[in-house]
């Protein structure tokens, strides 16, 4: 080997080990680095107009709009948090003395009673083991969520003081990003160990998937959540708050939908015979918060991901297993990459 060789080697070794080092010396900021960058990116066009009308100013624009970007997000935020976990907490108490007068076994016999149900529900519930089951387990279930709720408080009570400190932290970066986010992007746009157009296809694929999925899921689901939230609180649906965020996640993946929430309890409202309810559900459900979803993302996000539904929905699945609600966003990105890098292979070595 020679010496021109070996420098070579051992500089990419010690390059590898310091950057694995720097890794775990911010692993633990993670978590308020990356939605302090998924905040920074969702508003920095708007950052960007402004420091084109203010070019002296920077400093300035970025701190308003760091202080403009938490109080539009945190405030509201932690109000949603906090009442959700009281509602989930006293309609779990609800739901036991709902199961425990028999209210349960009464709705089942009020099922079996309907004329469209009555063959299925006949077979379904003539068992009283069935019976028995079916209150055991909408008990449990109901206790389960009551429990891990009251946990979820207590934990966000014992934790406030971890939680306004990575609330801070993710201030600081999301200002950071705004006033550095163009160096820290041309930093690492240069150092990476690509050709130019291999570089350029790969950020630039990187880039319009975040804005394909940042700017085109995130404010469908929010817009699609905020239709679905006024809908249930109208409709007085049961812990409204809970059903309207888990409309915001099922939104944000593909295929499963909004719909997976609000049709369940749309024939809910129709065993119930509150029929009006039923009606009002069903068609504004349709006609409002689902197809919502097929005008928006086509308009906002197009073919940018140019991703097939049923990978992105596996895709997002897993990566929510893997990283939490990060891999909601992190698992199109990956996607694309690999993709892109796939096709880049493709042109260059086959």
């Amino acid at each position: 080997m020679k010496r021109e060789q070996f420098i070579s080697f051992f500089f990419i070794g010690v390059l590898a080990f310091i950057i694995y080092e720097v890794f775990n010396i911010f692993a633990p900021f993670f978590t308020a680095i990356f939605w302090a960058a998924i905040l920074a990116f969702a508003f920095y066009p708007l950052y960007e107009k402004l420091r084109k009308l203010f070019p002296r100013r920077n400093n300035s624009i970025a701190l308003l709009m760091t202080v403009a970007v938490f109080l539009a997000v945190v405030p509201p935020l932690i109000f949603i948090i906090i009442n959700m976990t009281t509602q989930v907490i006293e309609f779990s108490h609800w739901a036991y003395s709902y199961v425990r007068d028999g209210k349960l076994e009464q709705l089942a016999e009020q099922v079996r009673g309907l004329p469209w149900f009555q063959n299925i529900q006949t077979h379904v519930f003539a068992s009283q083991t069935v019976k028995d089951s079916l209150s055991s387990w909408f008990l449990g279930a109901t206790k389960t969520l009551g429990n891990l709720a009251a946990a979820q408080a207590g934990t966000f009570t014992k934790n406030i003081f971890f939680v306004l400190l990575n609330v801070f932290f993710m201030s600081f970066l999301t200002f950071i990003f705004f006033k550095h986010g163009e160096k820290i992007y041309h930093f690492i746009y240069e150092i990476a160990p690509f050709e130019k157009e291999t570089k350029k296809a790969l950020f630039t694929q990187i880039h319009e998937t975040f804005v394909a999925v940042i700017r085109g899921q995130l404010l469908t689901s929010v817009t699609q959540a905020a239709v679905a939230g006024m809908l249930f609180t109208a409709l007085g649906v049961p812990i409204p708050l809970f059903f309207t965020f888990l409309i915001f996640l099922t939104s944000l993946i593909p295929i499963l939908g909004a719909a997976s929430v609000w049709f369940p309890i749309a024939v809910y409202l129709l065993i119930m015979q509150l029929y009006g309810k039923a009606i009002i559900l069903f068609v504004v459900g349709f006609f409002g918060i689902s197809l919502l979803d097929n005008i928006m993302k086509p308009a906002i996000i197009g073919e940018k991901t140019k991703l097939p539904y049923f990978l992105l929905f596996f895709g997002i699945m897993g990566g929510m297993k893997f990283y939490g609600l990060m891999g909601i966003f992190l698992a199109p990105v990956v996607l694309s990459i690999f993709f892109a890098l796939i096709k880049i292979y493709r042109e260059k070595y086959v």
